[in-house]
């Protein structure tokens, strides 16, 4: 394929922040085809992920480039993506950024999705590498109904209090959500008062909660008491309050072995599905005693790294080497590009992990991470709180990639 033109603009994420949106055309015999991109941003975010450069510089780096790639014809997104990594030429693509790559790859991936004649998911499955039996989908959504740390002003320490309904269909997952989350809603109005009630970054409840235990209670409660086929799942994002060799927790000094402690006694008690960043983001070896720890108790609460392995496949490869945990987090915009993403959820899969796909607390409209979800049959789509639409759009896309699969398209 052999890009027309390209362009890339400025728009606002979710949180009033400036992100880049590419559009990368083709000329399909005289008739000008086009698709475009846009990178989203995380505000809880790992020391090892891809360099994110100031978007109004993106643009004139895109300049000092783009003639160097309209003069290609690319077979692949394999030799797209691995041309604009030449061309970046560091570690962690400090000179083109990864915000930049990323949007060109992903508008790439939509244009040759176009050529194929193929809808998007279909593309990514058959680039993937992946053996994916049948039809899978997404497993679950995994939705972030209460939101703390990094992405709310309020006392909870534990970033993400999530729900993951353990139910077939990811339509009637979405729609149990939903509901789950209006409930939600109207138990911590009832209990704070409806001027005490915000929403955080990824669009859950923020509430003036005493402790995170407080929070916890209260979803379990109201799960309980309409019976929804629902399991709870927690981001503690552990980096964003480690200081000074220990942990503040509800407003105490804990250290990995104290917090440890804390975490399987949520588990054990409330049922914690999955438990992610539970200690800050080098600390492969407190992550591995915790995982040892639910191994031998019986427990079947994934592990989950983000902030450990930020979708890098270096970081990867020693995590599953030191047994730390037993499922991966995928964010595109931690890497920089779709086929760099793909080789690490292969690695995820050929080693028994199991992958959840993210968004990030900074979005966007786009979809992207929808398709990706279903293309590499992911246990969990991770999109926030069915509350605002840069959230709703991806399981939305998701219930739609349902409908086409059982049309057989």
């Amino acid at each position: 394929m052999k890009i027309h033109d390209i362009a890339v603009i400025i728009i606002q994420d979710s949180r009033g922040q400036d992100t880049l949106e590419a559009t990368l055309s083709w000329d399909n015999n005289g008739q000008t085809v086009s698709a475009k991109a846009s990178a989203p941003s995380g505000k809880s975010t790992g020391v090892h992920e891809a360099f994110v450069l100031e978007p109004a510089k993106a643009q004139v780096i895109l300049e000092s480039i783009k003639a160097d790639i309209l003069a290609k014809d690319f077979a692949s997104q394999k030799e797209f993506d691995e041309f604009l990594i030449a061309l970046d030429g560091t570690e962690n693509k400090e000179r083109l950024g990864g915000n930049l790559i990323l949007t060109l790859s992903l508008a790439f991936a939509r244009l040759k999705a176009q050529e194929e004649g193929k809808e998007l998911f279909r593309y990514i499955r058959d680039i993937s590498g992946l053996e994916i039996v049948g039809s899978r989908m997404v497993k679950y959504p995994i939705f972030n109904v209460i939101n703390g740390g990094a992405h709310a002003n309020n006392k909870l320490d534990f970033q993400e209090f999530q729900v993951i309904p353990m139910v077939d269909s990811f339509e009637e997952a979405y729609r149990i959500g939903k509901e789950y989350y209006g409930k939600l809603g109207e138990a911590i109005r009832q209990k704070f008062g409806a001027e005490n009630v915000t929403l955080g970054d990824e669009a859950g409840y923020s509430a003036p909660f005493e402790s995170n235990e407080e929070a916890v209670a209260l979803m379990k409660s109201v799960i309980a008491a309409n019976n929804y086929p629902l399991r709870i799942g927690m981001d503690v994002a552990a980096t964003s309050f480690f200081t000074d060799g220990g942990y503040m927790v509800d407003g105490r000094r804990l250290s990995a072995q104290e917090l440890l402690g804390i975490y399987y006694d949520l588990i054990f008690r409330y049922d914690i599905l999955s438990f992610e960043d539970p200690f800050e983001q080098e600390a492969f070896g407190d992550f591995k005693m915790l995982y040892m720890r639910l191994n031998q108790g019986g427990l079947d609460a994934l592990i989950i790294t983000d902030d450990l392995t930020t979708t890098n496949p270096k970081r990867f490869e020693k995590a599953i080497a030191e047994q730390v945990g037993n499922a991966i987090l995928v964010k595109l915009n931690q890497i920089g590009s779709l086929t760099e993403t793909l080789r690490v959820v292969r690695m995820a899969y050929s080693n028994n992990w199991k992958v959840v796909v993210s968004h990030r607390s900074g979005e966007t409209m786009d979809d992207f991470i929808a398709d990706l979800a279903v293309a590499v049959g992911a246990w969990g789509l991770k999109s926030g709180a069915p509350g605002k639409p840069e959230r709703t759009v991806k399981y939305d896309r998701v219930v739609a990639v349902e409908a086409l699969i059982k049309q057989g398209k």
